[in-house]
């Protein structure tokens, strides 16, 4: 397929979407939700919405995986099973990234402490490989915000579980200077 038939295509299913995700997002009452019938808790179309919109259009992808998000949540307080579903993980890892991208970083830690949350209990190693991006990205987060004693304890954190965690290990020492900044400026007030 040409690449500019793939873009119109892009487009096109965007466009859709979006028209969806508006009218679901608008829908306040139950009667409202119902008429939409089963696309209101379709978790896998908003997701793909906000992967349609990544790249382009940070506000809407974060609209859409929050929407995603909400899904996931209603479900798990209606579901009796509680097993984790990885993509409400992912998701919310996402929402924190784009969070962190806007220079939100309250919610993208926020979004980052939900996701260790919920993987708290799980285990294996594709949720020990989940933890450790999660933590990562959290001590970001704070490292961003200005909280380096939280970073540094995060990255630590990580490098105690993954001493190759190479990311982890260069950032590491700019954080050692400014905690010993830190701690000097203390010292002198």
């Amino acid at each position: 397929m040409p690449s500019d038939e793939i873009a119109r295509n892009r487009k096109t299913a965007r466009q859709m979407l979006t028209d969806v995700h508006t009218q679901v997002a608008s829908a306040e009452s139950p009667e409202e939700k119902a008429k939409l019938g089963g696309v209101s808790h379709d978790v896998d179309i908003f997701l793909d919405l906000a992967t349609l919109w990544h790249s382009e259009a940070i506000d809407k992808a974060i609209g859409a995986y929050q929407t995603a998000s909400n899904i996931f949540r209603d479900a798990s307080n209606d579901d009796e099973d509680k097993s984790l579903d990885v993509r409400q993980i992912r998701t919310s890892s996402n929402l924190g990234s784009l969070f962190l991208l806007q220079g939100n970083v309250d919610s993208a830690e926020r979004e980052y402490q939900f996701a260790l949350e919920k993987l708290a209990n799980e285990t294996g190693q594709d949720a020990e490989i989940l933890k450790i991006d999660l933590a990562y990205n959290l001590a970001r987060a704070y490292e961003e915000n200005g909280d380096v004693v939280k970073a540094s304890q995060w990255y630590r954190d990580v490098l105690r579980q993954h001493p190759e965690h190479m990311e982890c290990e260069s950032i590491r020492m700019p954080i050692r200077v400014k905690l010993m900044m830190q701690q000097k400026s203390d010292l002198q007030s």
